[in-house]
């Protein structure tokens, strides 16, 4: 929800590119072999497409082979290094658990971006984007005071508090509402993971 994914799809528009999504689900086989072949394939089709590849949740892919269990897994990571030191493209690997990447891999990125919570004033921004539209009235300064000061909120939330309220009667909306609709998500986050950055 930082926008990682976002960042991507904005190179991609940029550079007049495709972009080509793959999870843990998409290219993991429980057949003996087959998760090193759709890693491959997944390189090769995007090379050959000139695409932008994004691995999301790429530490299911280059996890630290010390604390590997499974002799597979070592050689599912192993396949996946291979494949980024020959790749010719642009590869962008997502994470919400960098300190669990296998030290080899973090090497292999030429950038490491870290997309952290949003600042008070990224809040306003996005909760002008997003939630304002949803009312007829505009934010007061007192609610405008609290949203700055609300922490650890990223723009994923703002989407879903929006998706939450688009079909309520505007009648029945204001922005006591939604302001407190963001405060509670990030209480929870808070609850679940604590104050730390959680993307890169």
């Amino acid at each position: 929800g930082t926008g990682k994914s976002e960042l991507a799809r904005y190179l991609a528009e940029h550079l007049d590119r495709e972009v080509i999504f793959k999870r843990y689900s998409d290219l993991q086989s429980k057949w003996l072999g087959a998760g090193e072949k759709n890693i491959k394939y997944a390189f090769t089709e995007a090379e050959a497409e000139e695409a932008i590849l994004v691995i999301d949740e790429a530490d299911s892919f280059l996890s630290s082979r010390d604390r590997a269990i499974r002799s597979w897994e070592i050689t599912f990571t192993n396949e996946f290094l291979t494949q980024m030191e020959r790749f010719r493209g642009i590869l962008i690997c997502t994470t919400n658990r960098f300190k669990d990447l296998d030290n080899a891999s973090i090497r292999r990125f030429n950038h490491k971006v870290e997309f952290g919570y949003l600042s008070g004033e990224g809040n306003v921004i996005f909760y002008r984007k997003l939630l304002e539209p949803l009312l007829t009235k505009p934010l007061n300064k007192a609610h405008h005071n609290t949203l700055r000061k609300i922490s650890n909120l990223a723009p994923g939330d703002y989407k879903t508090v929006r998706d939450r309220y688009s079909f309520y009667p505007v009648e029945d909306l204001s922005h006591h509402h939604l302001v407190k609709a963001l405060q509670d998500e990030s209480r929870i986050k808070k609850v679940q993971q604590g104050d730390k950055p959680i993307g890169f």
